[in-house]
């Protein structure tokens, strides 16, 4: 145990590319109750298959039987290693997401839209494969294809390569699979992939609103606001952004937020070089993996090391990109309803040559989307893994103290943002 818990630690610090750091602890309130509490019932385990937008998998093994052509293999290997397995998959999306630079709340869909075409494909394709044997490899190449093609057009004539290999990549085992197999495949899979596209093209995600500024809560900035319609995009285990409303935060001139500010300012006063590390491990801002993307390479080595078959792993990656995404649209719902302040904004009035150690980001500050999105994730992790609970509940503590000591959000806005993710991840495990 200990031994695995070491390989977790190096695994987050190798994500978040800086080395281990004993930051001085900043404690982080227990939020308050908010509104619209999530559903009871039993939980159920992340590792436990089950179809997230495909609604009618007859469907779609018709369709993909209808589209199935007499195929017209290659006639020698291809060479190098194919992308034949989820986790590889999604390894190369995060290569794309950094390098595309693809923003925070963005990546998360990313990551959803992929692991769920992944997944359901792959359940899919298992009741298939009661009846006639289902090429794994072919199957995810067909889910891939077209979502990765819809997120990443200017890479298509890699992913159509990517695409290609892994399609025919069991033509040239000792035992191979018919090229017929291997058509009926990646149809199935393709067939998944075009449905998880035409749901994403409609979750609103591409709309465009104004906000006015100063909002009521007094956030301002100079910039584009980031993306003020994201509370509005579609959810997958969520009934809606608004669902979980957080209390409202206190009063500018409130005993409460007086203690806020007193407790912000004097965090300040005594910043160290650990907390700038802690700050910048956990920044993952655009031209980065982000953070879900650091999230993702966690919970793959973990799921790789600890022995589970395809089958878990993508369930695993599912849930995981469902709870974040979900998690960002409701925090960015709770951020533009309430609007609040930033503290470089009350900082600069006290003192006009302090900088925060990080850059501000354009949106409001109530709540933290590094709080809330790590702690859904965290959940999800614990879930699968509860063994570990304490190493990735130490995580989700990092990265929300991060964004604190990093001179950008409250401390409220922490302990809020925690309790948002705690709470959307009952919603995705009892769904």
């Amino acid at each position: 145990m200990r031994l695995m818990n070491l390989l977790l630690l190096l695994i987050m610090l190798t994500a978040c590319s800086a080395p281990l750091t004993n930051a001085p602890a900043l404690s982080v309130p227990g939020a308050t109750p908010m509104h619209g509490r999530p559903p009871q019932g039993k939980l159920t385990s992340p590792l436990i298959p089950r179809l997230w937008l495909v609604t009618d998998p007859s469907a779609v093994l018709s369709a993909a039987r209808a589209n199935s052509v007499s195929p017209e293999p290659p006639t020698e290997p291809f060479r190098g290693l194919a992308v034949t397995s989820s986790s590889e998959w999604l390894r190369q999306l995060l290569e794309w997401i950094a390098q595309d630079g693809v923003t925070p709340n963005r990546a998360a869909r990313e990551l959803m839209l992929v692991s769920v075409a992944l997944n359901d494909a792959m359940i899919i394709g298992h009741e298939a494969g009661t009846a006639e044997p289902v090429d794994q490899p072919a199957l995810l190449a067909g889910a891939a294809w077209s979502v990765l093609r819809y997120l990443h057009p200017q890479h298509s004539d890699l992913i159509d390569q990517y695409v290609q290999e892994a399609r025919w990549q069991s033509l040239w085992l000792r035992d191979p699979v018919s090229p017929e197999q291997l058509e009926y495949s990646f149809q199935i899979g393709r067939v998944v992939g075009d449905e998880i596209v035409a749901w994403a093209k409609q979750d609103g995600s591409d709309a465009f609103v104004e906000v006015s500024l100063p909002m009521t809560g007094g956030w301002q900035t100079d910039k584009l606001a980031l993306d003020p319609h994201w509370g509005e995009v579609k959810t997958v285990a969520l009934p809606a952004g608004d669902t979980i409303i957080l209390p409202p935060p206190p009063a500018w001139d409130s005993d409460q937020m007086e203690e806020e500010r007193k407790v912000f300012y004097s965090a300040q006063q005594t910043i160290t070089d650990e907390h700038r590390e802690l700050a910048w491990r956990w920044h993952a801002d655009i031209g980065t993996v982000t953070p879900a993307g650091i999230w993702f390479k966690t919970a793959i080595t973990t799921a790789l090391l600890s022995n589970l078959d395809q089958m878990q792993i993508t369930s695993l990656f599912a849930h995981l990109g469902v709870a974040m995404h979900d998690t960002m649209v409701a925090c960015w719902n709770n951020k533009y309803h309430y609007g609040f302040i930033r503290p470089e904004q009350w900082m600069a009035t006290l003192d006009s040559s302090w900088q925060p150690e990080l850059p501000t980001p354009p949106h409001p500050s109530y709540p933290s989307g590094h709080a809330s999105l790590s702690s859904a994730a965290a959940s999800i992790l614990i879930a699968a893994f509860p063994q570990h609970r304490e190493v990735f509940a130490q995580f989700a503590d990092d990265a929300t103290r991060s964004r604190i000591v990093g001179g950008v959000h409250w401390v409220m806005d922490g302990a809020q943002g925690m309790a948002l993710g705690r709470d959307v991840v009952i919603y995705v495990l009892t769904r």
